[in-house]
């Protein structure tokens, strides 16, 4: 990449300037080519306003009184010849321009005094710029003036120009080049930082994140990004370490019990009524193992995206009331409560069998750690903005350091961890998933000793977009 760049950067450059030198080549060729034309367009003008005729010939005068019209008379008439256009004979000629060989015939001079007042001739002794004129007589007889400048100081200009510029391209190159090598390490050299700190982040390191320079710029976008990455990429790992922990966890309590239970009726058992009351209490643990499996099955499909939601309106206070009727004799047998009244019928907009999942998982662990004699209550109610869906009971309650983490996974906060007490910690997170995906918000409120509240608010129109 850093080639790259200062091989783009030297091309432009370059482009850029040869492309004004070429834009300057030209001006000055035209500011040079016109300042050459005025000035032997006014020369020949005024010159020709010198002439005198004698015996019926143009001639200059010698000036010798005036020393300045001497020498614009010298250097005017430097490049000077004059023919008769009548016999097309050399009437005279400057001794400059007679070393340059210039010798007309009489078509010739005929040729030549048609052309332009300005022409360009190339010669041995470089290029020349002639202004034609013609002088007449009183007797009317004609005259054809020639009057030339050398174009040498010019070109002279113009080669000393384009030798300068052969040689301050390839300086002016080989700068860009180097300034552009080192500007390009300088700005590639937090991605190179960056690189070596992403290539010495592993599993055992993931708290390590790229640095940043607080320019607020590109790269530091960048860095942003891949540590938000790191972060999420963190926690993942962290809760596939806690989840791998608490597999092997609850699978080992009840492999452990299968294992001693056989254990001992090998050694011990000796009647059928011993065996089936063996297989009677391993049918239970097989139980639990089934029931943890099929929740890790829901819960990763769920997480997956396996799982789709079957948006409907149906009617919540019909659904609680069957999920409670379902509920009440499980309450019964521990001589518990459940209160529920629907004052009036309340749609809501969702998937009718996840949010009973929902209801059934918060009502079962209210019911679990609600002590005999307690009480439980359902109540659903209809907000401005949502639906309101509270299950509250009078149980054991929740410590406030454990609130935080109820809806991750296999977890069980201290109370509830005695044997008593069924389950495998993950009833709550597959709560938590579906009101997420139905858009809505969970509210905990608890107090140890006093009873825990799970309110779900469900936004009208919740989960439309699945």
């Amino acid at each position: 990449m850093r080639f790259k760049l200062t091989f783009f950067y030297t091309a432009i450059f370059t482009g850029l300037i040869a492309v004004m030198f070429t834009i300057a080549y030209y001006l000055l060729s035209q500011d040079l080519e016109s300042t050459a034309t005025t000035e032997l367009l006014e020369r020949g003008s005024a010159l020709r306003g010198y002439f005198r005729f004698e015996d019926g010939k143009p001639v200059l005068p010698a000036g010798e009184g005036d020393f300045e019209i001497a020498a614009f008379i010298r250097t005017a008439s430097r490049y000077m010849q004059i023919y008769d256009l009548e016999s097309g004979e050399l009437v005279t000629q400057s001794p400059d321009l007679n070393i340059l060989g210039f010798s007309f015939t009489r078509r010739e001079v005929d040729g030549i005094s048609k052309e332009p007042a300005l022409v360009k001739v190339d010669t041995d002794k470089g290029r020349f710029l002639f202004f034609n004129d013609r002088l007449v007589g009183a007797d009317g007889h004609a005259f054809f003036l020639q009057v030339g400048e050398p174009l040498e100081p010019s070109d002279e200009a113009l080669r000393r120009f384009a030798r300068l510029a052969l040689l301050l391209l390839p300086l002016g190159v080989l700068l860009a080049g180097t300034s552009g090598y080192v500007m390009a390490g300088r700005a590639l050299s937090p991605i190179r930082t960056m690189a070596k700190t992403a290539q010495d982040i592993e599993v055992a390191n993931l708290d390590r994140r790229l640095p940043l320079l607080h320019n607020n710029d590109d790269l530091d976008r960048l860095a942003r990004t891949f540590n938000d990455m790191l972060d999420r990429l963190q926690h993942a790992v962290s809760e596939m370490r806690q989840f791998t922990s608490s597999i092997a966890h609850e699978l080992r309590t009840p492999l452990t019990a299968l294992r001693g239970e056989a254990e001992v009726a090998l050694l011990q058992a000796k009647s059928i009524d011993d065996y089936r009351g063996l297989i009677g209490s391993q049918l239970e643990e097989f139980e639990k193992l089934t029931r943890l499996i099929n929740q890790l099955l829901t819960l990763a499909r769920a997480e997956s995206g396996e799982l789709r939601l079957d948006i409907r309106t149906f009617d919540a206070a019909a659904l609680l009331d069957d999920v409670v009727e379902t509920f009440l004799p499980v309450a019964a047998e521990k001589g518990i409560k459940i209160h529920f009244d629907a004052q009036q019928k309340i749609s809501i907009d969702g998937d009718p069998q996840w949010i009973e999942r929902a209801v059934v998982n918060l009502l079962d662990n209210a019911i679990k750690y609600t002590q005999e004699g307690g009480t439980v209550w359902v109540d659903l109610a209809q907000g401005p903005h949502d639906s309101r869906i509270e299950i509250r009971d009078n149980g054991i309650g929740i410590p406030q350091s454990a609130v935080a983490h109820i809806f991750d996974r296999f977890y069980r906060a201290d109370s509830a961890r005695g044997k008593e007490i069924d389950g495998v910690g993950l009833g709550l997170s597959l709560v938590k998933w579906i009101v997420d995906r139905h858009g809505g918000t969970i509210e905990v409120n608890t107090r140890v000793g006093a009873g825990s509240s799970f309110v779900l608010h469900l936004p009208r129109g919740a989960g439309k977009e699945h």
